[in-house]
């Protein structure tokens, strides 16, 4: 615990003196008369542990009261002062506690006892430091040229000491002794590096032949670094960029030339650069996986070149689980004297008029992935609708036979529509998609697809109508408004962050 954090633990024993009537029943037949109970009421005000400084150390208060008479006192009484180390009962007392300095290296532990008759209350445990210290200079950010070259830092110390290289530091050669008392300078060289960025670690011992710290060595090299080495993407067509940070010239290979799905825009860079890697639609049902190596182009002889292999994933579209709209609830009950009727024509279903299908309370839907609608057919004057609901929040998908247009929005409004709404033809079939992704932020975002083109997305961040978060369940109504729609199936895609890689 800090010395500066105050943290008081108030307690209190209550100590009850019944041994000679627990043995009366074994050293008489019967015991006619019991000794008097007696409680000692011990109350204190301390911390569990304090630390102090080797040189003018902050007294220790502590704060006591008992029932009975009581004392305080430490197990190196040499160190300390007391005042006052014991006083009377039923009067609030301040007990000052005084160390002395230590002059030693090591540091000291005393333990403080508060003790009322002969019950102790609290064991307080005191550290004090000592007065070794090692500490550095020069230490931070040390570099050595490509080309070779020396270099040292200071040790500042009142104790010995000692130094090792870390293991795979080999490279760097220690020219000072290893083992010193007191001040001193670790002095080191390095040859040429012929080869990438090296590092080396000095580990500095202490008296106690413990580590206490580590000096890293850096020597200038070829650079070659990706910003990733394991790349995995969804199964669209697509193009990705990889930065590469780097203080050479450098090349890029396929590992394997035959893998004809992805390609690169250029290979070969000088310095910083950025990888282009274009991707074919993944049309498979399985991932694809390819590696290709990044290499620096050796300028001189005897250059050690510097490679990079990168690994490559690209996901298959995650297989459909589809459903059928005949397995959901009405909206409303038949009977019920709302208008607009469901019909079935095999598998499809066939809304006319205002009515719609939903899934709520325990057949809510999962938030996260995509949701596919086949609509077949709708009349010229049919308007579909879609919604996707959290409380307050609403998220449409529409289509307006009459206008021609989708409505694709969110309630309550951010704007009035939030999506660029586009023109459709109502005499031919569509597929209506939602994909619904996480955010760093833990919101839920939602992408408007329309045949698989992408009409616009928005972050349901709590801005309007409260957040929605990932791992909430959404209510889902399906049907129309008026006129007559015709849908197929809705089909279900697990979010990319949910695929089984390799």
């Amino acid at each position: 615990m800090r010395p500066d954090k105050k943290r008081y633990d108030f307690a209190v024993r209550g100590i009850l003196r019944v041994f000679p009537a627990l043995l009366c029943p074994f050293l008489l037949l019967s015991c006619s008369e019991k000794e008097p109970m007696k409680w000692v009421d011990l109350r204190f005000l301390a911390e569990d542990r304090y630390e102090l400084t080797a040189s003018d150390p902050e007294p220790i208060v502590l704060q006591v009261k008992s029932t009975d008479p009581w004392t305080v006192y430490g197990q190196h009484q040499d160190w300390c002062t007391i005042a006052p180390s014991e006083g009377g009962p039923d009067e609030l007392f301040e007990v000052t506690v005084t160390y002395t300095d230590n002059t030693g290296l090591d540091d000291r532990i005393d333990t403080l006892i508060i003790q009322s008759d002969y019950w102790i209350g609290k064991w307080v445990e005191v550290f004090q430091h000592g007065t070794a210290y090692l500490d550095f200079e020069n230490a931070e950010d040390i570099m050595l040229p490509q080309t070779g070259g020396e270099g040292s830092f200071g040790i500042l110390s009142n104790q010995k000491w000692r130094i090792a290289l870390a293991s795979g530091s080999e490279w760097l050669t220690v020219s000072s002794s290893p083992e010193g008392e007191g001040d001193g300078t670790v002095s080191f060289s390095a040859p040429e590096n012929k080869g990438e960025i090296r590092y080396a670690d000095i580990v500095v011992y202490d008296r106690h032949d413990e580590e206490y710290a580590t000096v890293t060595v850096t020597q200038d090299g070829m650079q070659l670094d990706p910003a990733e080495t394991l790349i995995r993407l969804d199964h669209k067509a697509q193009e990705y960029r990889l930065p590469v940070v780097s203080n050479a010239e450098w090349a890029v290979v396929k590992d394997d030339v035959n893998m004809t799905w992805y390609s690169f825009a250029e290979t070969s860079f000088n310095g910083n650069g950025e990888l282009v890697i274009n991707m074919d639609e993944n049309q498979g049902t399985s991932i694809r996986t390819a590696t290709f190596t990044l290499e620096t182009t050796a300028t001189a002889e005897g250059i050690t070149p510097v490679r990079r292999q990168i690994t490559l994933q690209q996901a298959m579209d995650p297989p459909a689980d589809r459903t059928q709209f005949d397995e959901w609830s009405w909206w409303a009950d038949p009977s019920s004297g709302r208008p607009g009727t469901i019909t079935y024509n095999g598998d499809n279903t066939i809304f006319s008029g205002d009515n719609r299908f939903i899934r709520s309370g325990t057949n809510a839907i999962t938030a996260e992935g995509q949701y596919i609608f086949r609509i077949v057919s709708m009349s010229s004057d049919a308007y579909s609708i879609i919604y996707f609901l959290s409380g307050n929040n609403e998220i449409r998908w529409h289509l307006n036979a009459e206008t021609r247009m989708t409505e694709c929005s969110t309630r309550p409004d951010k704007t009035t529509d939030v999506i660029n709404n586009v023109s459709f033809d109502p005499t031919v079939p569509h597929e209506l998609a939602l994909d619904i992704t996480r955010t760093e932020g833990g919101y839920l975002r939602f992408e408007w697809i329309l045949d698989g083109e992408s009409l616009g997305s928005t972050v349901a961040d709590g801005q309007d109508g409260g957040p929605l978060l990932d791992g909430e369940t959404l209510t889902l109504h399906v049907g129309a408004t008026k006129g007559t729609v015709e849908y197929d199936y809705m089909d279900y895609k697990i979010p990319f962050d949910q695929i089984e890689w390799d």
